[in-house]
């Protein structure tokens, strides 16, 4: 108490100084708040912020609205990852009591509302098993701290269910089997330690068990010449993985999969680049949250729904990739909200081979293709997005697409705001197209009439500016491409190769993809 006294009688530049130190981190500061309010008051969020970023990756799209409460947010996640549910003993789970477990799929599913309050009340009523006490294993490549394990696999093998490895600094080159409810956290700062995969996963959890990895650099190289098709970091067999503040890259595969039926994994605040395959692979029913990543220069899509994949895909950076931004096909679903979608080579968002996803409030634009590519009956929602300056169209509906697209704002697009095939079935109601004479519209003469009633056209005059369009461009045989054959054209550019005779792997992963320069 005589402490934080002294505290509040130095000048106000010398307090400011105190909290800037650069050993008080965001928990600290949490701690000073707590004693008195005149603290408190001390604290601003430029203190905040300072701490945070010390200590956290910075959110992919931009400054939070407030560092303390961000910071906040982040703790309760790096908690309740010993307790997420339908995996971890005595809580809501495969080893949870019977009527527990059905008040959890009620709650997770689209159930009506008096009865997803009766489930709450079930989980509020019967008692929980909290996870025993943890203790800390420190691991210590240069065997200097006395007590401490020489490799991660060794700490692993001594761990208890809930331990922390806590991982001090330097190169590991181990490949870790996660079989136990345990979590692996790398020191400060960031990127001084390094997992290291060689020919195979460095981080791979199969059992239905949670897990935690935070704050670590993981690669995924190989010393073989044509190396198994994997991925960095591998969650399936029911696992729930927490993927926290990492920095992932492979040089031989994927960098992070989900796969599997009730399996979930949260990927959270990482930093996703430079994979010879996908970003993040969601497949084979695989479940979670993908938030606020940066993901980029990835060999195939950013993210990669497949196979009734059914994932959150939100507040991502996805950009420099040599194909689609985000990819929904076979059956995937999920939801893809407010992410920054940009300057990928492929379509910004496509969705081929009966992937049905909602497709929310993102910002798809700067790409060197379609912004987005629905084909090969597609379906889902694409609303309230902004899609602009793409180098083909904005949106571009081919053969068999189905997607209903409204409430969309679509301009500045080289190849045209949209181009619909004649045997497309999407619906485009209610969206706001701006349309240049440098690149009219690719639409249907019987399907124009319909498009111009049902969304608002604004035509951009040479100086720039928008007004109501007096009339749309209707395309001619001579003036005008053929619209099928323009989609099939975006369909060959953005799509994965053709499915016959072509397993999944081969789509995802062709040695030498045949990319067309625009």
């Amino acid at each position: 108490h005589q402490r934080h006294l002294m505290l509040l009688q130095l000048p106000a530049d010398i307090q400011q100084l105190v909290f800037k130190q650069p050993g008080l981190g965001p928990r600290e500061l949490a701690s000073l708040e707590a004693t008195s309010r005149a603290v408190r008051a001390l604290i601003d969020e430029d203190v905040w912020r300072q701490a945070f970023l010390q200590s956290c990756r910075h959110n992919a799209l931009g400054h939070p609205s407030s560092f303390k409460v961000e910071f906040k947010r982040r703790s309760t996640w790096s908690r309740r990852w010993k307790t997420l549910p339908d995996c971890a003993p005595g809580t809501v789970g495969a080893s949870a009591p019977l009527p527990l477990q059905a008040a959890a799929r009620l709650c997770s599913v689209r159930a009506p509302q008096k009865l997803r309050r009766f489930a709450l009340k079930v989980i509020a009523s019967l008692p929980q098993a909290h996870p025993p006490k943890a203790e800390v294993l420190v691991v210590d490549g240069s065997g200097r701290e006395p007590g401490s394990f020489p490799t991660i696999s060794a700490a692993l093998r001594c761990a208890k269910p809930y331990d922390r490895v806590l991982i001090r600094s330097g190169r590991y080159e181990e490949r870790l089997a996660i079989d136990k409810p345990v979590e692996l956290v790398g020191e400060d700062p960031a990127g001084s330690v390094v997992l290291v995969g060689v020919n195979g996963p460095a981080v791979e959890a199969s059992s239905r068990i949670p897990c935690r990895v935070a704050k670590l650099t993981i690669q995924q190289q190989s010393r073989h010449a044509a190396p198994a098709m994997s991925g960095a970091v591998i969650a399936k067999g029911g696992a729930t993985l927490v993927l926290e503040e990492c920095v992932v890259s492979s040089q031989t595969g994927h960098c992070v999969v989900v796969q599997g039926l009730s399996t979930n994994a949260y990927v959270l605040h990482n930093h996703i680049s430079r994979g010879k395959g996908v970003g993040v692979l969601v497949c084979d029913y695989g479940k979670g949250v993908v938030e606020d990543n940066e993901i980029s220069h990835n060999g195939r899509a950013g993210v990669a729904i497949l196979s009734c994949a059914d994932p959150q895909v939100r507040s991502n950076k996805i950009h420099a990739g040599l194909d689609s931004g985000v990819l929904v096909s076979e059956k995937g679903r999920g939801r893809v909200e407010a992410n920054d979608i940009f300057a990928n080579r492929r379509a910004g968002v496509a969705i081929l081979k009966d992937g049905e996803p909602l497709v929310l409030s993102n910002r798809i634009h700067d790409g060197r293709d379609s912004g987005v590519l629905v084909c090969e009956n597609g379906q889902g929602l694409v609303k309230d997005n902004e899609i602009f300056a793409n180098q083909m169209a904005g949106i571009a509906i081919g053969r068999g697409g189905a997607s209903r697209v409204t409430g969309n704002t679509i301009r500045d697009s080289n190849g045209g705001s949209l181009c619909l095939s004649m045997h497309s079935r999407g619906v485009i109601s209610a969206n706001v197209i701006q349309l240049d004479d440098r690149a009219t519209m690719q639409v249907p003469e019987d399907i124009l009439p319909g498009v111009r009633q049902q969304n608002t056209l604004l035509f951009t005059a040479p100086d720039g500016a928008a007004a109501p369009a007096a009339a749309s461009p209707t395309p001619t045989p001579d003036s005008e491409p053929d619209p099928d054959a323009s989609c099939e054209l975006r369909q060959a550019l953005v799509n994965f190769p053709p499915p016959v005779e072509v397993g999944l792997e081969d789509i995802l992963m062709d040695e030498e993809p045949d990319y067309i320069e625009l």
